[in-house]
Formats: C-alpha cells, structure tokens, sequence
C-alpha cells in the first residue's frame, strides 16, 4: 500500500479542503479484507435459497427458466459479502469501488459498485458486492439445466473463497478528481489471482 500513502501524501500537500476525505481513503488502505458470503442468490428473478437441485424447481420456475434460456438473458443476481475490519483510530471510508469477480478462477464479471462506504474506528463491517450478470453469455457452452446447477450451487452449497472471488479496487472522489487504489485487493485464497491489472 506503500504507493497509496504516496499518492495521499502529494493531494495533501495540494488540497486545503477535503482533508477528512483524504484520511478517509488513507485509512481505508489500512483495512484488513476477508471473505464472508454468498447471499440472495436469484436466477431468471427466481429465490434460489431454498431450493437443492433442478428438480426442485416449479413448472413456472421451469417455463421463466425456459423464456430467459430463449432470450438468451438469464440474469444471475447475488451479493458477494465481504468483512472490513478498521483498525485505525479514525474512520475509513470511501465513494465506491470498481471490482472483478471470479468463480471457479474464472473471470466473470467486470463492475463498478458507486456506494459510499464508511467503518468506524476499530470496528468491522459487512460490506456486500450486488452483482448481476448473464449466465447465458459467461457460460453459454451449457444447457439449461447446467446453468441452472451452476447458480444452485453457489446459493445452497454456502460458496466460499474457494469457488468466488472478487478483486477490488476502492477509490474516492475529492474535488472532482477520483484517486484509485494503485492496484486491486483480492478477497479470497488469491495464490493464482491476479495482483493489479
């Protein structure tokens, strides 16, 4: 994080508001990140919690299914959850974070998450990652009932780091200008993910 604090250093030494924002980011650079959870897993806007394998899935779930797989727009929506423990004495906080999420070592999903984001001094947080993608276009090698398997078993199987991921990288807006973390953070057993990009 040793070009982090370089960058903060030189904005504070141009910037004469904006001063709490700039500590902010700087201590966000000292966050400790971890992997928590795979939460609120959707396919084609179907509840996936409760259900164990495609053969639970309802003739209505299964006609929805069927429509989106036609469309060629099967939208998978969940949020990937992560712990951020502050151990600063004063708040970190920042504007959002661009991210990369991963399943399986795969690359999935590049975003952008524009959510403020503030943990107090010494405390953790939950901080979720809402992601929404097309299964059918990362993964369109597959029928249906794979796909559908594919989804069911991040939702039921708890996902961990050993199957998702995410890379991310914080930034924060000060006078108009975006400062960026130099590289990203990844969340999860990270030996083959990549560092920066």
């Amino acid at each position: 994080m040793k070009s982090l604090k370089l960058i903060i250093a030189a904005v504070m030494t141009i910037a004469l508001v904006g001063c709490n924002s700039v500590t902010g980011l700087k201590n966000f650079a000292d966050c400790k990140f971890k992997f928590n959870s795979v939460s609120n897993v959707k396919l084609a806007d179907i509840d996936l919690t409760n259900k164990k394998s495609y053969s639970n899935f309802k003739l209505t779930d299964l006609a929805t299914l069927g429509v989106a797989y036609a469309k060629k727009e099967l939208m998978l929506d969940m949020n990937v959850n992560m712990v951020v423990n502050n151990p600063n004495e004063q708040p970190a906080q920042l504007d959002g974070m661009d991210f990369i999420l991963w399943i399986d070592d795969e690359k999935m999903l590049d975003g952008t998450m524009n959510q403020k984001v503030k943990i107090e001094a010494g405390e953790d947080a939950v901080v979720s990652l809402p992601i929404s993608m097309n299964l059918y276009e990362s993964i369109k090698d597959k029928k249906i009932n794979a796909m559908a398997e594919f989804a069911l078993g991040l939702a039921t199987n708890k996902a961990d780091n050993s199957r998702v991921k995410v890379s991310v990288k914080p930034f924060f807006t000060i006078m108009d200008k975006t400062i960026k973390f130099p590289s990203y953070i990844t969340i999860g057993g990270d030996e083959i993910m990549p560092k920066g990009k």
